[in-house]
């Protein structure tokens, strides 16, 4: 909590359907002095004006002006103008995933940050998530990931593939859990609902040996997010929908199936089973991770790195990374078809 005299100023630059929750938490936020919003669409102005009780503002020139830092939360095509816009006005800024439509806008956005020391941080949300940095203490050195990222239709977020718009994620949080080089990218996949492409398989090589295989899809019957780690003795299946985490040990109980690590959730089962090598057992845990907001936490980490000037966890630079990635399974997909 910062005294309401010294807190910092932050202003959101649109109100769709994520924009309105990071009004949501800033309205209200004890550190921050949340100076108002701008969206182009005035009846959602209106809308979102008199449901929070906070400031619409007329234009986005003014609604800068007023701020220290700024949530860029437009569809992607608008990222690079306004981030600039800000930047060259020395502002600080949160981009929503993904930081932007090209390689050259995101470099420019980095580029141009650094030069004026100001703060970015990019809206990889998934890096926040209790449930995934929960199997993160889990996992030592897994040689095979898989994630599933699935979803119903909508329209909304369909100006860009779904490499952007859902892989996005996964592509950055393969790369927060392998800490080497890709040697080698695989991609396939199919444009259905439109000009886009909306279903996507990308497998990543690491130089470590790391294999990744990534799915993405928006159209599903039902959400499904799940993550499954493989490595000697231990296998994991993370089910983000629920949340829980299901761990198998083979061999020796793990400390981390112990009731007072695990906290919530302690359901130790052990089996032993009869193998070629002989018997084995088998300790199975489903672990509920504790709940937070994942959205504040990444709020709380932009607004702590104004105050402090520290690197945010997901700077430009690990945005354009995931960028990089993502654009180059695109093209991988499109060459194939």
């Amino acid at each position: 909590v910062v005294d309401k005299k010294n807190r910092i100023k932050i202003g959101v630059i649109g109100a769709g359907h994520l924009g309105r929750h990071h009004i949501k938490h800033l309205c209200s936020h004890p550190s921050v002095n949340f100076v108002g919003f701008f969206d182009s669409n005035k009846e959602v102005a209106k809308k979102i004006s008199e449901k929070f009780s906070v400031k619409s503002f007329e234009n986005v020139e003014d609604l800068i002006s007023s701020s220290d830092g700024l949530h860029i939360v437009t569809p992607t095509n608008l990222h690079h103008s306004i981030a600039i816009d800000c930047l060259k006005k020395n502002k600080d800024i949160f981009i929503e995933k993904p930081i932007a439509s090209s390689i050259e806008e995101a470099e420019e956005i980095v580029a141009v940050s650094t030069k004026n020391k100001n703060i970015v941080q990019v809206g990889h949300i998934e890096r926040f998530n209790p449930t995934i940095n929960r199997l993160k203490t889990i996992i030592k050195s897994p040689h095979f990931i898989e994630i599933e990222r699935l979803a119903p239709f909508q329209s909304r977020g369909t100006e860009v593939p779904v490499v952007l718009d859902l892989m996005v994620h996964d592509i950055d949080l393969i790369l927060s859990m392998v800490d080497s080089n890709i040697i080698k990218i695989e991609a396939s996949g199919a444009t259905m609902m439109g000009t886009k492409v909306d279903v996507a398989h990308a497998r990543i090589k690491f130089s470590n040996g790391v294999v990744a295989n990534l799915k993405s899809s928006r159209i599903a019957q039902n959400y499904v997010r799940k993550i499954r780690t493989y490595e000697k003795n231990l296998y994991t299946i993370t089910d983000l929908m629920i949340p829980q985490i299901e761990t198998y040990n083979i061999g020796t109980s793990s400390s981390l199936s112990s009731v007072g690590i695990l906290g919530t959730s302690a359901s130790l089962t052990e089996k032993e089973v009869e193998t070629a090598d002989g018997i084995k057992k088998i300790y199975y845990d489903k672990i509920i991770p504790e709940k937070k907001d994942a959205l504040l936490e990444e709020i709380n980490n932009f607004i702590d790195c104004i105050y402090t000037r520290n690197v945010p966890i997901v700077d430009g630079t690990k945005g354009l990374r995931a960028l990089e990635i993502a654009l180059e399974v695109e093209e991988k997909i499109i060459n194939n078809d």
